[in-house]
């Protein structure tokens, strides 16, 4: 028994160890047998890149169909969207992968026939009860799904939204093939959309220099039958061909879904510091997900207070700011210490970094600031204690190389 025991330990110590190193990595690949399809499936997974440095953050979830075929074009661009260029919320792509083309094919082609196998409606069960569980039960992830499909994958998107629209938040159709079956698609939501009771979803609908998609049957549709519950959007690239598309309609159709996330300069300058931080917290609980405000943003909160000479209201705004938005004290902490530096006095910036220390221990950033703080009071062995520090932290959390290269550069 005692054996036993030690067995059962060690095989815990063992699955958690691989656990962590999994969440380690910001792409992950994994496989399950499906119940409901009867073979193996595989997902693959991309986290955003500070997933682990705020571990109360929760995000929005991409799933993508033909996965393999789409995985590193779109994680590419959601790198400069949401990572880099903070134009919409950092969001958890998962990226599902098909059995070859002729099992693709037959799961995303919806049946218009008694007469043929529902596979569609099958694989939707699929997504919603063994896929979509597995990443709630695993990540953090916000209550605001997205379906991307493409070509045969968008006509699936579509039947999806027909037959149960309440599994996904949005649904976002490129170039869908409404042409199949006669545009078999556009009577079944004439027959069928209309007696679903469901809650806001939207659909965005986007067209290449395709002729014959049958699109627009659906548009006619759409645009003659308005329903309350459900919001929609066309966009035509004429200047796109069926397999360029698929990237810059997605990347739009992210920015229309999360409209209002990015707050240009021009407009920045106008809003006060509360209507901002009201805005920002409307936003995350209109789309039920929780995450930093963007650098830029708290960039202009803290230019404010001091070009209004209110700089001794600094100290409480930012307090009452990190009530309202706590995924954002990293960030709100970071730009005040960085005024505090530039204006007052950088021993001072230490010290707000310092106090903030151990909440922001998962932080790259956070480690960085302090490091950045001591090179200015010439304290080179504590700058590099830090630069070593957020550079063993960026190693372990997997994240890019550009990173990795400033970071050891700093490091002597």
């Amino acid at each position: 028994m005692k054996q036993l025991m030690i067995v059962l330990a060690l095989l815990f110590l063992l699955l958690n160890t691989v656990f962590t190193n999994a969440l380690a990595s910001t792409h992950q690949r994994i496989s399950q047998t499906s119940s409901i399809l009867g073979e193996e499936r595989t997902i693959q997974i991309a986290l955003p890149e500070n997933y682990l440095a705020n571990p109360t953050a929760t995000y929005p979830v991409i799933y993508l169909l033909d996965g393999d075929y789409n995985f590193k074009a779109v994680t590419g661009m959601l790198d400069m969207l949401a990572n880099k260029g903070q134009l919409i919320p950092d969001v958890i792509v998962v990226a599902i992968s098909d059995n070859g083309t002729s099992s693709y094919r037959n799961y995303m082609t919806p049946s218009f026939s008694d007469k043929q196998p529902d596979s569609a409606s099958k694989f939707a069960d699929y997504l919603e009860n063994e896929v979509k569980p597995y990443i709630q039960s695993h990540y953090r992830t916000a209550n605001n799904h997205i379906l991307v499909g493409q070509s045969i994958g968008g006509l699936f998107v579509l039947n999806t939204l027909i037959e149960n629209p309440a599994r996904f938040n949005h649904y976002i159709a490129i170039s869908p093939s409404v042409w199949v079956g006669d545009n078999a698609i556009v009577k079944k939501a004439k027959n069928t959309l209309h007696t679903k009771t469901f809650s806001t979803v939207s659909l965005h609908l986007s067209l290449a220099d395709e002729t014959r998609m049958g699109q627009y049957d659906l548009i006619n549709y759409l645009d003659l039958n308005p329903q309350a519950s459900l919001t929609w959007q066309f966009t035509h690239y004429p200047d796109e061909n069926h397999n360029s598309v698929g990237l810059i309609a997605l990347r739009n159709s992210l920015k229309q879904i999360f409209n209002g996330w990015h707050i240009n300069e021009r407009a920045l300058a106008t809003k006060s510091p509360q209507s901002v931080l009201t805005h920002y917290a409307n936003l995350q609980t209109q789309w039920q997900l929780k995450q930093a405000i963007p650098t830029n943003v708290a960039h202009s909160l803290m230019r404010y207070h001091y070009r209004n000479n209110l700089v001794e209201k600094v100290p409480e705004f930012i307090k009452n700011a990190k009530l309202t938005l706590p995924q954002s004290s990293q960030v709100l902490t970071a730009k005040q210490a960085n005024y505090v530096g530039h204006f007052h006095s950088p021993k001072n910036a230490l010290a707000l970094l310092k106090d903030a220390e151990k909440e922001h221990e998962y932080s790259i950033e956070h480690f960085k600031a302090i490091a950045g703080v001591y090179e200015q009071l010439g304290e080179q062995q504590n700058a590099q204690t830090y630069y070593k520090k957020a550079l063993a932290l960026a190693e372990k959390q997997q994240v890019a190389q550009w990173q990795l290269n400033i970071l050891a550069a700093k490091v002597k």
